[in-house]
């Protein structure tokens, strides 16, 4: 059991470092809008105002569908128990806890295009909050993996 334990301790180090990296790179966003901003000043964005009118409701409701569906993604990768040996259990945390770290971040993306097509900076930072929490909120847990591995198999 010690053995399968510091498996999943290296596993969830990996998951911890690649989310950790992702969420950092979801801060560049931040810092491309102040240079954008500041170098392009006054900046009305690359498509100015010709955007078309459900440009900006599109980009929000992709984004607030996506927000929603990550738990939903989250436990369909995961299925209902563990199965498989412990390697196999580290690879479909890590994979689960990869894919959603990518998911939390479509928000941000998402604002980062509405704030270069037509620089609306209040649109930006709500969908880079969000990102910012979504990512806090499922990112790796070891207790939360260390729970999940040690649930009992369902029978089919």
């Amino acid at each position: 059991m010690a053995g399968g334990s510091a498996s999943l301790e290296a596993a969830y180090r990996n998951a911890a470092i690649t989310c950790g990296a992702m969420a950092a790179s979801t801060l560049l966003y931040a810092v491309a809008v102040a240079v954008v901003s500041i170098s392009q000043a006054p900046f009305e964005g690359f498509a100015g105002q010709t955007q078309p009118a459900g440009l900006r409701l599109a980009l929000w409701t992709i984004a607030v569908v996506v927000a929603g569906l990550i738990g939903v993604v989250r436990k369909a990768l995961l299925g209902h128990s563990p199965a498989g040996d412990q390697a196999a259990q580290a690879r479909r945390l890590v994979s689960t806890s990869v894919v959603t770290a990518a998911l939390a971040e479509v928000p941000a993306v998402l604002g980062l295009v509405l704030f270069m097509l037509s620089a609306m900076r209040a649109d930006f930072y709500v969908l880079f909050v969000l990102s910012l929490v979504l990512q806090a909120m499922y990112f790796p847990r070891l207790e939360g993996w260390r729970q999940w591995a040690t649930e009992p198999a369902l029978g089919c």
